[in-house]
């Protein structure tokens, strides 16, 4: 009976696999179809430098021939795909794993074409409007003729466009000729990390490129708000303050106009408000009075212009005093409110708290300015004159930014240190969009002199165990090496590489942890993937 059942399973596993193939078919160019019925078993791929890498993948039977597999990178896209060798005659099956490289996740819509291309024209095309799987285009081809081919994958999308090109591919007159041709490469030290794998994390790849690199030197520094983007409201007469909102607090945004505070005196025995309000009032009624008498005395001839002029200026005087106490003074004490839009830096008084007069009571920032002010050791002084940016990093965030992300710019650095000052104060001046918190500290890296034509690599790429530095460099699409490299210039978002990394191999930027614990495991999948 238990023979019974594993010969049923079989027998149904063949069935499956014959109906998953049976609806593949190639065509000649323009024409085209969907492809529901096609089927993806599993799969073997790999990447590397600008264009393609091709890498040979273990065939599940050890008498089958090696898979090759093929990488390429544009901008936009990274197409890698595996494939078994073209024979005339014979249908060849390919899934085409398709990433954006903006966010390495897989493309999720879009059509693709591919071409088998004779001198710069198709010769035969198959195509499919959307993908199997999220990233997984299937497609299929049987060529006609032997000879070299260029194979031209085109992907449009509702954003954009993209064509990836395996050049000089060969077409056989058979799987024997075939067989023979495919070079088996000797197995590596890599570990595996499937595209469902990388899609399913937060992943990224960046090539290794030579380019200039600053010298750097590091330090720490405090993010200030720009002198007059600030205001502090303080009390004009004494009482107890009351807060007109009851979420007035520090960090809130507030609106021109707001009313924020009420100070009231009404029952003070001295600075009473209300009373300084009636005497004001008196005060502007007699110097009105006194005015009016001195100008008739003034017309009959009485009185001196000097003695008129000088009434003039008491009920001026009288205006002013009771205008000042009129324009914020209510039934219920004196208002504050807001002079401008902006956040509220500092507030050090408690609702129903006693105020002098003077006291503060609020400070408003715009925060449209921040500086960011870095201390540098005197034995930095020689370097200072070649600074010309900064990259820094906030304790709230992963990201390294540049100052230029923030429209910012050196504004000075000190000639002169205060008594018993060891450090010189370097300043930027930068736009603040939201991600910057007056008062908090940064880690800082000021750029001096640029070394060209460096190999430079992201920083996010660099991994350290102990006292050495490695990255894991991409080999195929699913298949990558741990590479220790020796580092030099350190400037925040880049780091120089000395050793262990070569120019255009795309190291992993975001994800390498992942691989650190699939290299770790027993169960690592295999590279081989039929398509």
């Amino acid at each position: 009976m238990k023979y019974l059942s594993l010969g049923i399973l079989l027998l149904l596993g063949v069935i499956l696999l014959t109906s998953g193939y049976g609806n593949y078919h190639s065509h000649s160019p323009n024409i085209g179809h969907p492809h529901e019925g096609h089927s993806h078993e599993g799969h073997s791929h790999d990447g590397c430098a600008h264009g393609i890498s091709v890498h040979d993948h273990h065939a599940h039977d050890e008498d089958e021939p090696e898979v090759p597999s093929f990488t390429i990178h544009t901008q936009k896209t990274e197409l890698f795909v595996a494939f078994e060798p073209l024979v005339v005659g014979e249908s060849t099956y390919f899934a085409a794993h398709f990433t954006n490289m903006e966010n390495y996740k897989p493309v999720a819509s879009g059509n693709v074409v591919v071409h088998l291309m004779e001198n710069g024209k198709p010769v035969l095309s198959d195509s499919i409007p959307g993908p199997a799987a999220p990233g997984i285009f299937r497609l299929r081809l049987t060529p006609e003729k032997v000879g070299k081919f260029d194979l031209d994958f085109i992907l449009e999308t509702a954003t954009f466009k993209d064509r990836l090109t395996i050049k000089n591919l060969e077409v056989y007159p058979d799987k024997g000729t075939a067989n023979a041709a495919v070079k088996s490469e000797p197995e590596g030290d890599e570990v595996a990390f499937l595209k469902e794998q990388a899609w399913k994390v937060d992943f990224g790849i960046a090539q290794a490129k030579r380019d200039a690199i600053h010298e750097v030197i590091r330090t720490s520094g405090e993010i200030l708000p720009v002198k007059g983007d600030e205001s502090m409201l303080s009390a004009n007469t004494s009482g107890l303050v009351f807060f007109k909102s009851k979420n007035l607090m520090e960090g809130r945004e507030v609106r021109k106009g707001e009313v924020l505070f009420v100070v009231n005196s009404k029952g003070l025995t001295e600075e009473n408000m209300e009373e300084k309000y009636r005497i004001a009032q008196a005060e502007l009624d007699r110097a009105r009075a006194d005015l009016n008498r001195a100008e008739g005395l003034f017309a009959e001839g009485l009185i001196a212009r000097q003695e008129l002029e000088e009434h003039g200026t008491a009920l001026s005087i009288a205006e002013a005093a009771f205008k000042t106490l009129a324009e914020n003074f209510k039934s219920e004490g004196m208002v504050f409110t807001a002079p401008f839009s902006g956040i509220i830096k500092n507030l050090p008084v408690s609702d129903g708290e006693f105020v002098g007069e003077g006291q503060e009571l609020v400070t408003l920032t715009r925060n449209r300015k921040l500086l960011i002010e870095g201390e540098v050791s005197q034995r930095h002084f020689a370097a200072l004159k070649n600074i010309r940016t900064a990259h820094f990093k906030t304790p709230w965030q992963d990201k390294v930014y540049r100052v230029e992300d923030f429209n910012g710019r050196l504004v000075s650095y000190g000639k002169l240190t205060g008594k018993n000052e060891y450090h010189i104060p370097v300043l930027f001046e930068v736009d603040n969009r939201g991600d910057l918190l007056a008062g908090s500290y940064v880690d800082l890296y000021l750029l001096t002199r640029p070394v060209q034509n460096t190999l430079v690599i992201p920083k996010s790429a660099l991994l350290q165990d102990y006292d050495q530095y490695y990255v894991y460099v991409q080999r195929s699409g699913e298949s990558f090496e741990k590479k220790e490299v020796h580092v030099g210039i350190d400037d925040g978002k880049n780091i120089q590489v000395l050793s262990g990394v070569e120019d255009g191999e795309w190291v992993v930027t975001e994800g390498a942890y992942q691989i650190k614990m699939a290299a770790m495991s027993s169960s690592i999948p295999s590279h081989g993937h039929t398509h």
